[in-house]
């Protein structure tokens, strides 16, 4: 319950709240002209100062916004959990929130600076959530009900925030909508907090495969069957390779040994055809020296004889001599011949020793080298090892995404069918809740339009379904009484719990198109369950649109005033200023 409304602005009008119904009025002065409004006197100001101290964070547009409004101060004292509050907040330091009360039973407790007792806007909030609702701030959920959604339910702000029942601002999400309904009411909460994840889980696996049908995320999933055939091509690569290198033994000195292998090979080749040269030379020197003999002594004068010529003695002297000279030239050519072919065949048959001890080298090199790998071949195997072992693995991890992915999908549709049955039994596990509700919206209904509407909680696909339905649905102004009505359900439900702010606030937006009779219905209403049920109503109205001619004899208006604005003067509004 709210007690009081203060400002350090200097022209503030404080405002003193009653227990029970309490009506903010604004006049239309005799002083006023057409061209003066009341929408600046500050009906709608007073619920922005409301939520300020309720911990709200400021937005663009709101009134406490404005530069005359800069360094100034709102205090609200309220009754918390049947204990006396007052809170302070200054639009200059948002963030801080000076208090008064008994701290002992807060979840954060207020740090003492030298002007109070202070905490931050968030542990502000957080003391609220437990104290006002009793909203569980160690649920390890990702969505779960706020303090400053929930007290937005029963403090409405905004024209959009009566546009319907269960939204209280225009783009409030469904998650938001559904886990802080569902609390409200006093159904499963948890319930409509997991549809939300399920729903992110679902969004995300469609994004995924949007991108991979839009080939965005190739290198992610891929085709299942060309990463299976590419997978066994490189599997039998990785595994032969591997088996190569486990065998591998490294030779320091193989390349040193490689070239000396190729130095025999090529001295070799030169040994055998220094060979062949002198083989051939051999064959010609012993060809030689078959052909050379000696001629026979008489030839030469048996020639002569047989041509008829008579040789002196003196001649046969000189041919003698002659044919001794030509025996001795014979004998020394052979004797020559004779020691080149002793030098070539020695020639020959020590390059044939060099050849067979360096065929032997060679062998016992080549056998070493079959044996035995070099150091830059061994590194350059490891290397396309590992690059084929890194596609493998890549291979591997799309695969498992694939997987994934797909048992993501199979085991969401199975998450969602089990919360479905889950939702379902908690939801008939919850009629005694359910059935306050509807029964409470009913009677509202009921007594404005004489015909009972309908509260509709249901479970669909997508999880909490919320519907309210009045039959005079085509009436002026009747979608803003389907939230009154909603609305003093609610306060009727937390009325009968130990926690709960215990008040209800709505602004004259609630009544605008509303049928005079409607209206004076509907705050007859809340005058009577506010009273009975120990909650405070406070409404703001404008005073010649209140339906005076259509109030019970019994009920008097006057009575529940606690403030009145007015435009005859700049002064008149809830801040004392225009600007």
């Amino acid at each position: 319950m709210i007690l009081k409304i203060e400002s350090t602005l200097p022209g503030f009008k404080p405002v003193m709240f009653k227990p029970g119904f309490n009506i903010v009025l604004a006049d239309r002065t005799k002083e006023s002209t057409k061209k003066d409004s009341r929408n600046g006197l500050g009906k709608s100001t007073l619920l922005e100062i409301i939520h300020f101290c309720l911990g709200s964070s400021l937005q663009q547009g709101d009134t406490l916004r404005a530069s005359a409004l800069a360094s100034v101060s709102f205090s609200m004292e309220f009754i918390l959990r049947g204990e006396r509050v007052v809170v302070q907040r200054s639009t200059a330091n948002p963030g801080r929130v000076f208090v008064e009360g008994d701290f002992r039973s807060w979840p954060n407790k207020p740090e003492r600076g030298a002007s109070g007792y202070w905490l931050s806007a968030n542990d502000w909030r957080n003391v609220l959530a437990v104290r006002a609702f009793d909203i569980p701030t160690d649920s390890p959920r990702s969505y779960k009900p706020t303090f400053r959604s929930c007290i937005s339910y029963l403090v409405r702000l905004g024209q959009d925030a009566y546009s319907e029942p269960f939204r209280h601002f225009g783009k409030q999400l469904t998650w938001d909508i559904q886990v802080n309904t569902a609390f409200l009411l006093g159904l499963a909460w948890e319930d409509a907090s997991e549809w939300q994840e399920l729903r992110d889980k679902a969004k995300i696996l469609d994004s995924i495969k949007s991108a991979a049908q839009a080939g965005l995320m190739k290198d992610v999933l891929g085709s299942r069957g060309e990463l299976e055939a590419e997978y066994i091509r490189l599997e039998a690569t990785v595994n032969k390779i591997g088996a190569d290198l486990k065998g591998f033994r490294v030779l320091s000195q193989y390349r040193e040994l490689e070239a000396r292998a190729d130095e025999i090979t090529r001295a070799c080749h030169e040994f055998s055809n220094g060979n062949v040269t002198d083989q051939q030379l051999l064959d010609l020197y012993n060809s030689s020296l078959e052909s050379e003999k000696e001629p026979a002594p008489d030839s030469v004068l048996a020639m002569y004889a047989a041509a008829g010529v008579s040789l002196p003695g003196a001649v046969l002297k000189r041919v003698e001599d002659v044919q001794h000279f030509h025996a001795q030239v014979l004998r020394n050519r052979k004797q020559f011949l004779l020691k080149e072919v002793d030098t070539l065949k020695a020639t020959i048959s020590g390059r044939e020793t060099k050849i067979a001890t360096l065929q032997k080298e060679h062998a016992e090199i080549m056998e070493t080298l079959s044996s035995h790998g070099a150091l830059d071949q061994f590194v350059k195997m490891q290397r396309a090892h590992s690059g084929d072992t890194a596609k493998l693995k890549e291979i591997t991890a799309r695969l498992d995404n694939i997987k994934r992915f797909e048992e993501g999908r199979s085991s969401l549709k199975i998450e969602t069918e089990m919360l479905r049955q889950r939702a379902r039994k908690n939801y008939a596990d919850r009629y005694p809740q359910r059935q306050q509700a509807v029964a409470a919206f009913n009677e509202y209904s009921q007594a404005l339009y004489k015909a009972p509407g309908n509260l509709v909680i249901d479970i669909g696909k997508s999880g909490f379904k919320f519907a309210v339905e009045i039959e005079r649905a085509s009436s002026t102004g009747v979608s803003n009484m389907k939230v009154f009505c909603y609305d003093l359900a609610l306060a009727k439900l937390w009325s009968k719990l130990d926690a709960g702010p215990r008040f209800l606030v709505h602004d004259s937006t609630i009544f605008a198109d509303v049928d005079e009779r409607q209206v004076a219905a509907a705050l007859e209403v809340a005058h009577s369950e506010c009273q009975a049920l120990g909650y405070q109503y406070i409404c703001t109205f404008n005073s010649d649109n209140l339906p005076l001619t259509e109030f019970s004899k019994s009920f008097s208006i006057d009575r529940y005033v606690c403030l009145r604005l007015t435009d005859a003067k700049d002064d008149g509004g809830l801040l004392g200023i225009r600007f």
